[in-house]
Order: structure tokens, then C-alpha cells, then sequence
């Protein structure tokens, strides 16, 4: 009998089996397993979501009562004002 592999991906669910892949709905999202039935082979399989939080940080002159360290920085069409200690941008007049 023919091994197949647990499948991942971070848009589409796809079959273990054929390989077929569809987008599932955000609605049916679970992080409890359920089977779901491929509708190009047929086979059922195990099926579930993994959530994953990312955390980001961003530093800001503004909520520690900083002033802005602005530089020009010249652009095509113009220039703006970035701050070397927090990346706040402004447009140049």
C-alpha cells in the first residue's frame, strides 16, 4: 500500500492523497480536527487550523513625550521628512 504525506500550507487545504488543493473558508476555520471528503478523489481525510500569533514591536517618539529626529530624504516628486529614531514619515513642504 502507498504511504502518503501529511500536507501543509498557509492559503489551501490539500488532499494527502491526489494532492488537490482548494481555499477553505474562513468560517469553517477549527483548531479541532474534523474529516472532510476530497472532491476529486473522493478519499476522506483529517483536516484542522493552526493559528499563529506574530508580535511587533515599534518604537515611537511621540508616546514617551520625544521630539522627532526628522531628516530629509529627497524623492522623485518631492522629498519627505523620516525620523532616524522611529521611521514616523512626514511630506516635505
Amino acid at each position: 500500500m502507498a504511504k502518503f504525506d501529511t500536507q501543509m500550507d498557509s492559503v489551501n487545504a490539500i488532499c494527502p492523497y491526489c494532492e488537490a488543493s482548494y481555499q477553505v473558508e474562513s468560517e469553517d476555520y477549527s483548531e479541532d480536527s474534523r474529516a472532510e471528503e476530497c472532491g476529486n478523489c473522493g478519499k476522506k481525510y483529517l483536516i484542522y487550523q493552526s493559528f499563529s500569533v506574530d508580535t511587533i514591536t515599534k518604537p515611537n517618539c511621540e508616546i514617551n513625550g520625544d521630539e522627532h529626529d526628522f531628516e530629509l530624504v529627497e524623492l522623485t516628486g518631492g522629498g519627505a521628512y523620516f525620523c532616524t529614531v522611529c521611521d514616523e514619515c512626514k511630506l516635505a513642504d
